[in-house]
């Protein structure tokens, strides 16, 4: 039966006050998942100042604030190193390499910031989430609450090693004797060099955000296949009286229905940020090749390069992965129900009928995250966009410069 407009606002209601409880917590356990599956990312988004849901009077215009100031001063980060970058003169090609991925990164946690914000304001997280719970009172979430416990723990390592990298990074230029080319330049960009240190707290910031936003994309896509998975998980379980089987097939055609329209609106609120994410991730991971094949030639180029492959390899996965397994798990539902020999033996018309029925609404190849409704994200495509990236590896390589040792002889005459 259709959930009617008065209880879906209840629902959201009470998901409002259990969001406000959690606010106040700091430290979070396993058991404060059973009532708030989403405890750790609604953490996070309170503690970066970018709580537009819940916030009011001046606790909102200080949100305001922060998020202004970092977005102004991370355009301005942006746009002086390309600047910078594209009207000075030559520089070494490790700096230069280095600093384009620095700016995508930037991009990339721009658009973030924009696309975080906009889903709170726009209400789209907590329809989702609305929708979600609709389907099967998050009992696949909750069924799952240690995964999303230890997905928050590796989350958390992610800060600490990004913002601990982001930092070190910037702090060499004070420890070193003698700097490039590139690395003066950049250090007059709050005029005074010993200002530096605050292109560390952006970029932290930022970054920051970045992870936090895909943190929230990876939630939502695993709570939908958690749901996912658990729906499929009854259907193969099914058993009982004829009567039974007809009772509780006609209820998961239902129950169907409505995961499928919040998989298609976790589609609709996602597919552009899939776009945006790829269409940047991309072009990292060739940059990051590029620094590979042509600077890896000691131990500590690897140790230079070796975060970026970390942040490169998180970003893709975490893009790519999640909404891949919702694709996998809704075609799995017509494996489930055929695999299930209580269904089709003995033979009975009407749940032949409701079995058929149910079959036919598992036919939704496009059932999944999207990229911006071009193609859905699937396994396929995680193995085609790989397979794209050896070969530009394998291209890059061939390209290589050769190293030119210069020999002296001496001349024994």
């Amino acid at each position: 039966m259709v959930p009617s407009v008065s209880k879906l606002s209840v629902i959201s209601t009470e998901s409002l006050n259990s969001i406000k409880s959690v606010s106040s917590r700091i430290n979070l356990t396993k058991e404060d998942y059973e009532n708030t599956p989403f405890a750790h990312v609604e953490r996070m988004i309170w503690l970066l100042r970018l709580d537009f849901t819940n916030s009011k009077g001046w606790s909102r215009r200080i949100n305001n604030a922060v998020t202004a100031i970092f977005l102004i001063s991370s355009m301005y980060y942006l746009g002086f190193m390309a600047k910078t970058m594209f009207y000075k003169s030559s520089f070494y090609v490790l700096d230069m390499s280095l600093q384009l991925l620095s700016m995508i990164w930037h991009v990339e946690s721009i658009l973030s910031t924009i696309f975080l914000v906009y889903w709170q304001l726009s209400g789209k997280l907590e329809g989702l989430k609305v929708k979600l719970e609709v389907c099967q009172n998050f009992k696949g979430v909750r069924s799952k609450t240690h995964k999303f416990y230890d997905g928050a723990r590796w989350f958390i390592i992610l800060y600490v090693v990004t913002t601990v990298f982001n930092v070190c990074y910037s702090a060499k230029f004070y420890f070193e004797k003698s700097h490039s080319v590139w690395a003066m330049l950049i250090s007059e960009m709050f005029y005074y060099k010993k200002l530096r240190f605050i292109m560390s707290i952006i970029s932290s910031y930022m970054y920051s955000v970045w992870l936090t936003t895909t943190y929230v994309f990876v939630t939502y896509a695993n709570a939908a296949y958690f749901e996912m998975s658990y729906f499929n998980k009854q259907i193969r379980n099914l058993s009982g009286t004829r009567d039974f089987l007809k009772e509780e097939l006609l209820k998961n055609i239902e129950k169907f229905r409505l995961i499928s329209e919040a998989i298609a609106e976790l589609d609709m609120v996602f597919r552009l940020y899939t776009f945006a994410m790829l269409a940047t991730v991309i072009p990292i991971l060739i940059f990051t090749l590029m620094m590979l094949n042509q600077h890896m030639s000691s131990f500590t180029d690897f140790l230079i390069c070796a975060p970026f492959i970390l942040f490169c390899t998180c970003a893709f996965c975490s893009v790519t992965i999640a909404p891949a397994r919702v694709h996998e798990e809704c075609q799995n539902l017509k494996h489930s129900l055929c695999k299930n020999k209580n269904i089709w033996q003995p033979h009975d018309p009407e749940i032949y009928q409701l079995a058929n029925t149910l079959s036919n609404h598992c036919e939704q190849n496009g059932l999944g995250i999207s990229i911006w409704g071009f193609a859905t994200l699937s396994r396929p495509l995680i193995l085609g966009t790989l397979s794209a990236t050896a070969m530009m590896m394998s291209l890059l390589t061939d390209l290589k410069p050769e190293r030119i040792i210069e020999v002296t002889v001496e001349d024994g005459n």
